[in-house]
């Protein structure tokens, strides 16, 4: 009978042990993960910091320009030539405020390029334009461009960003001044293949930006490309650009390289591939369709600005007007669709802001399509959001905005809006 109790006895007491041995397990595993997670979550924080502080000095130095030069045409009104200058330099770094928000964008997630033909030569030249008035003086911009290139399939806003971005690092790296080179070739896919073996098109554009500044260090160079790396002080520099330059490239199914020795200056290659069958620009193509979208231009459609920021609403309509347009306004999606059912035979485009008070842009637009089938949609918002690009892809809508957005934008887009089915 002692014999039998033993063996329970034994069982239930090797179950304890293991028990007891399991919960210790398990409380190391779970004191484990924790720091793990607090070690993450520290790591996290100080990212988030480093990123803010550096958004903030780039953004200050942007708004100190944008204030300084402002009060130079305020105080100094009558000198016609020094306004347009000012107005100029003004213009153009707003442009490079828009660049670093797009590159916050950029990072909140993953977007799908929207290719199209455009002109790499002319995106560079825009490039020169908009950066020659906010380059210092001892700062020398040069092209070296193959007009040979051929109109590519890419997403033009995208390889504009890579550009600006690419500059304005060669703009940092040469503190005392220097020589920046934008340069552009043809290359075959054979020759980029040693190099990078998943080069499989028959040729690529060769696009180079090149400057006479610093240079880099071997393992400078080798994390060039990696998100938030940076040798700027803190504070001074997201560590953003590059990393977007290469994931832009990338998306394009591209290929991008630096060379740069210290004191040498550094060279950005990208070579992006060149559809096997390449269609030309021919400028007769888009005539007739030009003549006509200017003819219904002239005959004063009617457009529906909704947007709640009354400074912009009034600026916008003082545009459109100036262009021949009738605009009726509207504060918020309610006031929206109220204006449109009041005016629905004549309005041609409605263009709403997404984030209208009361109802948004997009709930608006669908309640005015319910009473008008005909009604061309054009959003417009500070970030295009994944929903939006599907819309517009299934011809929901007609056109997007994505703010700050130019006069030209907008008078382009309304053009292609009233020109689609």
């Amino acid at each position: 009978m002692k014999e039998q109790l033993k063996e329970p006895l034994k069982l239930t007491a090797r179950i304890a042990q293991s028990t007891a041995a399991l919960t210790v397990t398990n409380a190391h595993l779970v004191s484990d993960k924790h720091f793990r997670n607090q070690v993450r979550n520290s790591e996290m924080r100080t990212d988030i910091v480093t990123l803010t502080a550096s958004i903030a000095h780039d953004f200050n130095n942007i708004l100190n320009v944008i204030r300084a030069y402002a009060a130079l045409i305020v105080n100094n009104p009558t000198e016609s030539d020094d306004v347009v200058k000012n107005a100029e330099m003004i213009s153009a770094t707003v442009q490079e405020g828009v660049a670093l928000a797009r590159q916050l964008v950029a990072l909140g997630r993953k977007t799908d390029t929207k290719l199209d033909f455009a002109n790499i030569n002319d995106l560079l030249q825009q490039a020169i334009k908009l950066f020659t008035p906010i380059f210092p003086p001892t700062i020398v911009i040069a092209a070296d461009l193959d007009a040979q290139v051929p109109m590519m399939m890419i997403d033009a806003h995208l390889v504009n960003q890579a550009i600006v971005n690419l500059c304005m690092n060669a703009r940092d790296a040469m503190p005392d001044g220097g020589k920046m080179l934008l340069q552009t070739r043809k290359t075959s896919g054979a020759a980029l293949r040693q190099r990078f073996p998943e080069a499989r098109a028959e040729q690529y554009v060769y696009i180079s930006v090149a400057d006479t500044g610093v240079g880099m260090e071997a393992d400078v160079r080798s994390r060039v490309f990696e998100s938030y790396f940076t040798t700027k002080k803190a504070g001074e520099g997201t560590g953003l650009g590059l990393s977007i330059v290469h994931h832009i490239v990338t998306e394009h199914r591209g290929f991008i390289e630096v060379t740069s020795e210290p004191g040498c200056g550094a060279t950005f290659h990208i070579y992006l591939p060149i559809p096997g069958v390449q269609a030309a620009a021919d400028p007769k193509i888009s005539s007739l369709a030009q003549n006509t979208i200017e003819d219904r231009l002239r005959q004063h459609e009617t457009v529906l600005y909704a947007e709640d920021d009354a400074r912009l609403s009034g600026l916008m309509r003082r545009l459109l007007e100036g262009e021949g347009f009738k605009v009726l306004t509207a504060r918020d999606g309610v006031e929206a669709v109220d204006v449109h059912q009041r005016h629905k035979d004549l309005i041609a485009v409605a263009i709403l802001d997404f984030g209208l008070g009361e109802l948004n842009g997009w709930d608006a637009f669908q309640m005015m399509k319910k009473i008008n089938p005909k009604l061309k949609g054009i959003l417009a918002s500070g970030y295009v959001s994944a929903e939006a690009e599907s819309w517009l892809a299934k011809g929901e809508l007609n056109g997007v905005l994505q703010k700050p957005y130019a006069p030209a934008d907008v008078l382009a887009t309304i053009k292609r809006a009233i020109q689609g089915p």
